[in-house]
């Protein structure tokens, strides 16, 4: 069958033809089909049996455009393979954070998985300041795992080399390299950013040797160290969360890259959501305070949980193995200084990718609800100069800021009096 595009109207038809969407679906002669994408690139339908509506799943199609621009922007439709391959991965090392693959279809680029009913999008929960006792822990022990598992620390230096070739992901490479580490560091077209931010910061960002050469050592990083299979995309909008379960979504920007890549834009989509709650929390007639609190402590966890487990990780199976990366003659102290040196690379990585994520999600052309979403300009820029505030300290100090602490009283000092 030649590719179609599939709307609400076609998409029952397809999904008709599947013996495994039949049998989990039951009754298939009424199906309710929702389009419910809000994200950049595809579309995304919520499918259920009107005869069996607690019954449900997620159908994703990539057509050959980006969805946020239109068919100006072309972009192959192949990137389903590579979501599906990064489900496949994920979801043999971390069941129960990544949604089961039902069916995927090359030819129609179309993915089908289980659809998470009970569970938020996380970025919209922050904004509503929901805490989620388990979402640290959860987090911290997928990335562990997911980083851990890619790597030359674990696997054999064929079977690495064999995974960076099989998994490139050229043309989605290319927007990160793009839209997240090149255009927001220069006056580029395809940058988009509240009319009331002074451009005064805006050419003084744009402008700074410093942070030029910071933001392309970054990039550097991304296309170069090919150190393990990352999501590619993980922020707070990749994440699905409720009380009890932490799944995380959208993985078609995988390939491999730096392992501070995903940490990195996970704190930054963290740290947004810290600094816009002085406007949502007023707006609710509430304190920020307490639930800024729990977000900063949500940053602490996430990077001790992640060191911990990966590191418990590596040990485990350097005993099990007998020998490791640094090989069977190594001494005790040797390999606890090459863990702790690799152990400190990752996190100045990770804050370098924060500060270039918040920065890009105020000066490029994708940004955070969180703030964008302020409706007064005047007050949005506020948090937009408190985003390029830290997104500028991180970036230009990562390799001073040894803890996670420093960053903290960095994300503490950036706060001004809310508007």
């Amino acid at each position: 069958m030649d590719f179609q595009a599939l709307n609400a109207s076609t998409l029952g038809d397809y999904l008709r033809t599947l013996p495994v969407i039949t049998e989990l679906l039951g009754d298939m002669a009424d199906l309710d089909i929702a389009e419910v994408g809000d994200g950049n690139l595809n579309y995304v339908y919520f499918v259920s049996s009107r005869a069996n509506p607690d019954k449900g799943l997620v159908v994703k199609q990539a057509l050959p455009y980006m969805r946020l621009v239109g068919e100006g922007w072309p972009l192959t439709r192949h990137r389903s393979d590579r979501e599906a391959h990064a489900l496949r991965r994920f979801g043999s090392l971390c069941p129960q954070h990544v949604p089961a693959l039902l069916h995927f279809d090359s030819a129609q680029s179309l993915i089908v998985m289980q659809r998470l009913g009970e569970h938020l999008i996380l970025r919209k929960g922050l904004v509503n300041g929901v805490i989620y006792p388990k979402l640290a822990e959860h987090l911290a022990g997928y990335l562990a795992r997911t980083l851990f598992h890619g790597s030359d620390l674990y696997l054999s230096a064929d079977a690495k080399k064999q995974a960076v070739a099989s998994t490139t992901n050229s043309e989605l490479c290319k927007i990160t390299e793009d839209l997240v580490l090149t255009n927001p560091f220069e006056d580029h077209p395809n940058n988009v950013y509240n009319p009331a931010l002074p451009r005064g910061t805006v050419a003084r960002l744009h402008h700074n040797p410093a942070l030029r050469v910071a933001a392309a050592q970054m990039k550097w990083a991304f296309m170069n160290q090919a150190e393990t299979l990352l999501h590619g995309d993980l922020h707070t909008g990749s994440v699905m969360v409720n009380q009890r379960d932490t799944y995380v979504i959208d993985p078609e920007f995988a390939c491999y890259g730096p392992m501070g890549f995903d940490i990195g834009l996970l704190l930054a989509n963290f740290a947004t959501a810290y600094l816009s709650q002085d406007w949502h929390r007023a707006q609710a007639g509430t304190d920020p305070a307490p639930y800024q609190a729990w977000l900063s402590e949500q940053i602490s966890q996430l990077w001790r949980g992640f060191s911990q487990e990966f590191l418990a990780l590596w040990g485990a199976h350097d005993a099990r193995s007998g020998g490791g990366f640094m090989g069977a003659a190594r001494d005790a102290d040797s390999l606890a200084q090459f863990r702790a040196s690799f152990m400190q690379h990752i996190f100045s990585d990770a804050l370098g990718f924060a500060g270039c994520e918040l920065i890009r999600r105020t000066l490029g052309l994708a940004k955070v609800a969180e703030i964008a979403n302020i409706p007064d300009d005047a007050a949005r820029a506020v948090f937009d100069m408190r985003a390029l505030s830290l997104g500028e300290a991180l970036l230009l100090q990562r390799h001073q800021i040894t803890d996670m602490d420093q960053v903290l009283r960095l994300l503490r000092n950036t706060r001004m009096p809310p508007p």
